[in-house]
């Protein structure tokens, strides 16, 4: 497996180029070359606050599992819980980073339709993903991941 920083960066970049530059140039495809549906400046300046935010959350979480020997690409549970770092505020960095990952494209962009964005990445996280890595940490790691569950928000962190 790759070291953390190579294997976290690569998830950043496939994170950041589906729900960031991909999806949206879908909903951009048929828009005129000149007439690109940018926003004004204040909500590009907040998309791109939004984008850094969120891959940052996305690479502490990331390299946090590549250090405990998780590859970030997998939901397969490593030989330990994580609970540490990021780990330790909030269940998901992954998850809520890619949502507001998400929510920069729809805040940049000017389309009707912009908003299946964070939607798509909320119901992902929400109704896939989540539930299944919650089951198998759950069936990995039992009491350690209910107590975890109990202390440690899924998506805000607590003070």
């Amino acid at each position: 497996m790759p070291d953390r920083s190579v294997s976290s960066m690569l998830y950043v970049v496939f994170v950041g180029l589906f729900w960031a530059v991909a999806l949206p140039a879908v909903l951009v495809a048929d828009a005129a070359v000149t007439g690109f549906p940018w926003r004004g400046v204040l909500e590009v300046s907040g998309a791109v606050l939004l984008l850094g935010v969120g891959l940052v959350l996305i690479n502490a979480g990331a390299g946090a599992l590549a250090d405990g020997g998780v590859g970030p690409f997998g939901v397969r549970p490593g030989g330990r819980l994580i609970t540490d770092g990021v780990y330790g505020r909030i269940r998901n960095p992954i998850e809520v980073g890619t949502v507001v990952v998400a929510l920069a494209a729809w805040l940049a962009l000017d389309l009707a339709l912009a908003w299946v964005i964070p939607v798509g990445a909320l119901v992902s996280s929400v109704a896939g993903v989540g539930p299944y890595e919650d089951r198998l940490l759950l069936e990995t790691f039992a009491d350690e991941f209910k107590a975890y569950r109990s202390s440690v928000p899924k998506w805000l962190p607590r003070r």
